[in-house]
C-alpha cells in the first residue's frame, strides 16, 4: 500500500510524498511509518494521538495540526491519506 503525505500552507501543497508500506495493523505501526514519512520530508513528527490512528483506519486519512507539533513548523496542516491500489485484473 501506498500513503500520500502533503505539508500545506494556505491551501496549496507545499511538500508531498508517496510512500509505500506493507500494512498497519496498531498504532505502533502507525507511529513508526509517521516518524519514517516526516523523517524523509525533513519535517518535526507530530504527537499521534489514538484519534489520528482511528481515523486513518476509518477514513484512509488524518491530519495534523500546528498544535500537534512540539517544535514550530512552517506549514497549516500536515495531511497522511492512504492511496488505494488499482486492481490490475485483465479480462
Amino acid at each position: 500500500m501506498k500513503i500520500w503525505a502533503k505539508t500545506v500552507v494556505e491551501e496549496k501543497i507545499t511538500r508531498d510524498l508517496l510512500y509505500e508500506y506493507e500494512a498497519i495493523t496498531d498504532s505502533d505501526e502507525f507511529v513508526a511509518v509517521l516518524q519514517e514519512i516526516c523523517g524523509q520530508m525533513d519535517i518535526p513528527t507530530p504527537v499521534a494521538t489514538y484519534v489520528n490512528f482511528n481515523h486513518f483506519v476509518m477514513f484512509n486519512n488524518t491530519r495534523f495540526k500546528p498544535r500537534d507539533f512540539v517544535e514550530s513548523v512552517d506549514f497549516d496542516v500536515l495531511d497522511i491519506e492512504a492511496v488505494p491500489e488499482k486492481d490490475k485484473k485483465r479480462k
